[in-house]
């Protein structure tokens, strides 16, 4: 995955970390090194820290200084060094940036961008919804939810996406989006079926087109768009984000600064076991990021019992005595021109959703949904996300592979083994216990015995067919 490099102040990556050495402790020597940065960058945008550390010095100043841990680091440190450069792209005034803060329109017609120096502030990544609702996420980990429920999809203080999805008794189905800018409270509003009328107020740093029954939002400046795809009852959702707009974003998307998929109180929801298992457990999940009854729910038809209250339901059944009624929604309804099969579809994740989709409904139909057939996927890196590792653990460093935990997708936690949810494993060897200073004072007779610090990856999901 290549960053992108636009008109916009070039956010910063991730940076990597060690102590200068005394010749670059020089500040006319780091100096030179500090306005080689943006060309070496240019050469190759996927060095890592350490790489661009050593295009920047010619490999003659040791490695890169302790303090920096990241592309972003390293910024800031040359512009803490060399306040006298401040017409480098990523100096502000001489100084560093601040992360995050909200900037200014790029050129033309502006997006509300952050400008940030998060791990992925420069990075690509899509989320997908799709009917039967199967949600593909940031980190391009899935899973199902098949309930009834106004949710947040995409939440930062940029932009929020809310979805409905609504019960049709075999399966559920999204009805709703709205997109919602909100530095200029402008909107894009559709639900399934026309009515109420889809309504669109976005005109400030994104342009909205429609094609058809094919609704888009493109930003400006940014390689990065919302497509909304109205087919027969059913809405699909497919989100190419960019980290300027998308950073810092968490809901039923997944995570942007994080990866994987979290409640909103921050607990993670394991993934494991696929479409059909996480049916069965993402209920909790949507009513995390159930949406507040209005003005918070920007839906056209927000769903509310008689007193004003959200309406948030696990159960794929509508009708008498169900939270939703079936005269609200309409069928899947066949589509005889549809001659496609779901071992057609090339993304083996989305094939197997669309096997589903058929053992739910008996319709062949499905393998003719537009998402499946044209789908937005951008494959995503472990690296690309922040891991919060235990604050008593540390990854360790090897000078090759770097931090292999970290690469691995995984975190370094004491107490592992009790702490890793469903479809995660703990690996020794690859983190280490933080040490702390020792006191003054005769040393203790006995010692507690130590507790253990591991790296919790998730389990990799194998696809081979038997």
């Amino acid at each position: 995955m290549k960053p992108f490099l636009g008109s916009f102040v070039l956010p910063a990556f991730l940076l990597a970390s060690t102590a200068l050495s005394a010749d670059a402790q020089n500040e006319n020597t780091a100096c030179r090194a500090c306005q080689s940065l943006p060309k070496c960058l240019v050469t190759n945008p996927a060095f890592n820290y350490e790489e661009l550390w050593k295009c920047m010095t010619n490999a003659n100043l040791g490695d890169p200084p302790d303090n920096v841990n990241s592309i972003a680091d390293l910024e800031d440190w040359c512009c803490e060094k060399c306040l006298d450069l401040g017409d480098l792209p990523y100096c502000q005034e001489g100084k560093p940036t601040g992360s995050p803060s909200k900037s200014p329109a790029p050129s033309q017609s502006p997006s509300p961008t952050f400008d940030c120096a998060g791990e992925c502030c420069d990075c690509i990544h899509t989320c997908t919804i799709q009917p039967d609702p199967h949600y593909t996420v940031w980190d391009n980990t899935y899973y199902d939810f098949q309930g009834g429920c106004d949710q947040y999809a995409i939440k930062n203080d940029i932009i929020e996406v809310q979805i409905a999805t609504r019960p049709r008794s075999t399966y559920s189905t999204i009805t709703q989006v709205t997109v919602l800018m909100k530095n200029t409270l402008e909107s894009f509003k559709i639900a399934a079926g026309g009515a109420p009328p889809t309504a669109n107020t976005i005109v400030t740093g994104a342009t909205y087109s429609n094609t058809g029954n094919v609704h888009t939002i493109d930003f400006s400046g940014v390689p990065s768009f919302i497509k909304i795809t109205e087919w027969g009852s059913n809405l699909s959702l497919q989100v190419v984000g960019h980290g300027t707009i998308f950073s810092n974003s968490e809901g039923m998307c997944g995570s942007w600064d994080l990866g994987g998929v979290r409640k909103s109180d921050g607990t993670v929801y394991s993934t494991a076991g696929g479409w059909a298992a996480t049916a069965l457990t993402s209920f909790p999940l949507a009513q995390s990021w159930m949406i507040p009854p209005p003005p918070a729910n920007q839906l056209l038809i927000p769903a509310l019992d008689i007193g004003g209250n959200p309406i948030c339901d696990a159960s794929k059944i509508c009708g008498p005595g169900s939270a939703f009624p079936c005269n609200a929604v309409r069928k899947l309804q066949a589509d005889k021109k549809c001659k496609k099969r779901c071992n057609t579809i090339d993304d083996e994740a989305f094939a197997d959703a669309c096997k589903l989709d058929i053992e739910n409904t008996g319709s062949n139909t499905w393998a003719c949904q537009p998402s499946y057939l044209e789908p937005v996927l951008e494959k995503a890196s472990p690296c690309d996300f922040n891991k919060p590792d235990d604050e008593k653990c540390k990854p360790k460093k090897d000078r090759k592979e770097g931090y292999l935990c970290h690469r691995l997708g995984g975190t370094c936690e004491t107490e592992c083994k009790d702490k890793a949810p469903p479809g995660y494993t703990c690996l020794k060897d690859l983190c280490n216990k933080k040490k702390k200073p020792n006191k003054p004072g005769p040393k203790p007779e006995a010692r507690k015995k130590k507790k253990k610090c591991e790296c919790m990856v998730p389990l990799p999901c194998s696809r081979d067919k038997k």
